[in-house]
């Protein structure tokens, strides 16, 4: 229930934000403290609020899981519904709480903006979980709020004096991230309307709302590159290897987006859904996984 990659998508993504900060508060001379307990911190309160969100999310998606995936843990019974939104709830909490003590090993007390960082992205995250399949294209926003802070939200957890250093690549993931949410609920359609859910696909339909993902990723394409190469007055915080990342990731989603969508025009259910599976929850995450890795080595580089 926890999404293991998942998880290890918003530790690294946070990560990757912290470490290109430092790095670039060091190259520029402002001087950065570097504390390894701060970067547990950081690395558990990424951790624990992901875990916690994707929990409280197979609360609420209850009623479409049982007909787009009867194997997972609530729906087959292997957990129960109570246990499950208690830990969920548990460890989104301790996320704040971890946010709050990552500068408490440099001296500096307690770290309240991130805190009311996380405080905010648990209840974006919960709205969304709750209600945000009813509310079309505002739901997706609002997930992609969460996907977009996570290097910003390792940017302000280890340096919160610099961290609009990591907008320019929130953006450019936001954009991009209201794009995939789409492509992800198209792939659900089925259980989604089976759960009286009003998610874009099923307010526009299945192709037309693929075509709307289309735009949304053909518009975070030039703001990937920003962060490297100064575009639209973005600080130029990364080098080559970010460059060759974002690249490639845009590249991953384009193909994945014209994998689906061919599979899609022939109209067999099924089909499209396996199609989905691969290429939009899998091909993707692999593709995000990918980018964060030349995200982070960019910091060494």
């Amino acid at each position: 229930m926890c999404r293991p990659l998942i998880v290890f998508v918003s530790m690294f993504g946070a990560s990757a934000g912290a470490l290109n900060v430092t790095v670039a508060d060091i190259a520029a001379n402002h001087g950065a403290q570097f504390s390894p307990l701060t970067f547990i911190l950081m690395l558990a309160g990424a951790g624990l609020l992901s875990a916690g969100l994707m929990i409280h999310n197979d609360v609420t998606d209850y009623a479409s899981d049982k007909v787009n995936r009867p194997h997972k843990p609530l729906p087959a019974g292997i957990i129960g519904m109570e246990t499950a939104r208690i830990t969920g709830l548990a460890t989104m909490i301790l996320s704040i709480a971890a946010g709050a003590l990552t500068t408490l090993p440099l001296g500096r007390g307690l770290n309240l903006q991130c805190a009311i960082l996380t405080a905010v992205i648990v209840i974006i995250g919960i709205l969304y979980n709750k209600w945000g399949k009813f509310w079309g294209l505002w739901g997706h926003i609002f997930v992609a709020f969460g996907v977009g802070a996570i290097p910003f939200w390792g940017a302000w957890a280890l340096r919160p004096e610099r961290p609009w250093l990591m907008l320019p690549l929130a953006a450019a993931i936001f954009v991009m991230e209201i794009g995939r949410e789409i492509m992800v609920c198209a792939g659900d359609i089925a259980g989604d309307i089976a759960a009286g859910f009003k998610t874009t696909p099923v307010r526009m339909g299945r192709l037309p709302s693929m075509r709307l993902a289309l735009a949304f990723y053909l518009l975070s394409a030039p703001l990937f590159p920003a962060p490297s190469l100064g575009w639209f007055g973005a600080p130029a915080v990364f080098g080559p290897t970010y460059l060759n990342g974002a690249m490639l990731f845009v590249l991953v989603l384009l193909v994945t987006w014209g994998l689906t969508y061919r599979t899609a025009l022939q109209g067999n259910d099924e089909r499209t859904w396996r199609s989905f599976e691969v290429y939009i929850r899998t091909g993707t995450r692999l593709g995000v996984v990918a980018f964060q890795l030349l995200i982070f080595a960019d910091a060494f580089i």
